[in-house]
């Protein structure tokens, strides 16, 4: 991982103080390629007009599904039974600790409704309802993950969403049977083998074989991205999920492997993947280089790291108490703050996803068993977007009540408004009941 030695001391306006080299490594972000964009487009519309012979095709020419027709889209009950006898009864016991957690941490967000009765007379309200119906994407690629199963449906069955879908891609012909088992924990028995963008384009307009929802939720590549992107609208989506990141804020008291390898764990997800560290000693900075040296070769996804690591650097600064200047203009998904007082950098923090705080709080905690949605948002977008909570479920409702007296104490400014805008239709609705 490269190193770079920060000599002015942080502001806000980076642009004037960071080198050209750094400031575009930090800003930059790893755009679609246009290429992507057009096929994405191209199965589209392949699926809004042929819908299930579309997904058939498309399915065996890039996932290798082996389909013969569209009875085979959905799970069997067989193939259920087959993937729970494959799971340990620790991993199920795993699985059970994380939803506890998940679920109680969710059930702590739940808004409440609320009524009142203004000055005027007014009756005023705010309802929370759930969205009906609900398609979970979950990847099946290079990795697959049952976690995002736990992470995104008990979020949504704890806002009282009552129909959820899973699509999974096969690999080979292929699911994890971990990824099968955690639906069929959470009481999912509606699972379609399809991915990729004719996934999302089936979800979004529904076929004879797969249902049409209100909102698709979960990451993928960037075909699933895209998708979900030029789709929005016919279907509601939680982000555009691009490649995962972390940012470590360090002084030189933590144990140099443990941060190594807590970047090395956020870089094997993927190429695209990036880790920004940032410290104020350079000697600390060097024996953390020398540990993911050192830890890489022992990985089972080390080809992976080794080119996602070209996306990273190590940052020496003059100060620690400045890193918050870095944090929020790269506005991670992941942040994790190892320092004797990790409170002082945390109430500066503006932009990120998540926070993990203390040498005993890795990222990857988080990815399983903290509670909190592992869905967050990427790309720098944590500047404006939240993770994945009970809240994506949720819609609000307006409520409005009022009687004569109280519409009566208000009808001249309306009508007056309406005329300003030359609207006489919403005037004449106004102006009539005062006849």
């Amino acid at each position: 991982m490269r190193i770079f030695k920060i000599e002015n001391d942080l502001t806000f306006n980076l642009k004037a103080i960071l080198p050209e080299q750094i400031f575009d490594l930090l800003q930059r972000n790893n755009s679609y390629d246009p290429k992507i964009s057009k096929d994405v487009e191209s199965i589209i519309s392949r699926v809004r007009a042929d819908g299930d012979e579309a997904i058939l095709q498309l399915s065996n020419q890039f996932d290798k599904a082996n389909f013969l027709s569209s009875e085979d889209f959905l799970v069997s009950k067989d193939e259920f039974f087959e993937a729970e006898k494959l799971i340990s009864p620790e991993l199920i016991d795993s699985f059970k600790i994380s939803a506890q957690r998940i679920k109680f941490y969710h059930q702590q967000q739940m808004p409440a409704d609320f009524n009142f009765v203004d000055q005027l007379g007014f009756e005023l309200g705010n309802h929370w309802q759930a969205i009906q119906k609900l398609g979970v994407y979950v990847p099946g690629g290079s990795a697959s993950y049952p976690s995002s199963v736990l992470m995104s449906v008990i979020p949504a069955q704890v806002a009282g969403v009552e129909e959820i879908v899973v699509c999974v891609p096969t690999n080979n012909s292929k699911i994890n049977p971990a990824v099968l088992y955690a639906c069929k924990f959470c009481g999912i028995d509606k699972v379609y083998k399809i991915g990729g963008a004719q996934a999302i384009s089936a979800l979004a307009f529904g076929t004879k074989k797969i249902p049409k929802v209100d909102k698709i939720v979960g990451p993928g590549n960037s075909y699933v991205a895209l998708a979900k992107k030029q789709l929005y609208g016919e279907v509601g989506i939680d982000m555009i999920a691009g490649p995962t990141d972390l940012t470590i804020v360090a002084d030189n008291t933590p144990n140099p492997t443990w941060l190594a390898i807590d970047a090395l764990s956020q870089l094997e997800h993927g190429e695209d993947s990036k880790a920004f560290i940032i410290v104020d000693n350079f000697d600390f900075a060097q024996k953390i280089n020398d540990e993911i040296a050192k830890l890489k070769p022992q990985l089972t996804r080390k080809n992976i790291i080794e080119k996602s690591l070209t996306n990273s650097a190590i940052f020496v600064i003059n100060n620690i108490s400045q890193a918050h200047f870095l944090v929020n203009f790269i506005a991670p998904e992941h942040l994790q703050i190892v320092t004797l007082e990790p409170e002082k950098i945390l109430a500066k923090i503006k932009n990120s996803g998540a926070i993990f705080t203390g040498q005993y709080c890795p990222e990857a905690i988080g990815d399983y068993v903290a509670g909190p949605s592992h869905t967050l948002p990427t790309s720098g977008t944590s500047r404006f977007a939240s993770g994945l909570s009970v809240y994506d479920f949720l819609k609000r409702q307006s409520l409005i009540k009022c009687d004569k007296n109280s519409f009566f104490q208000l009808a001249k400014p309306a009508s007056l408004m309406a005329e300003a805008e030359g609207l006489t239709a919403h005037q004449l609705s106004i102006d009539i009941r005062k006849l």
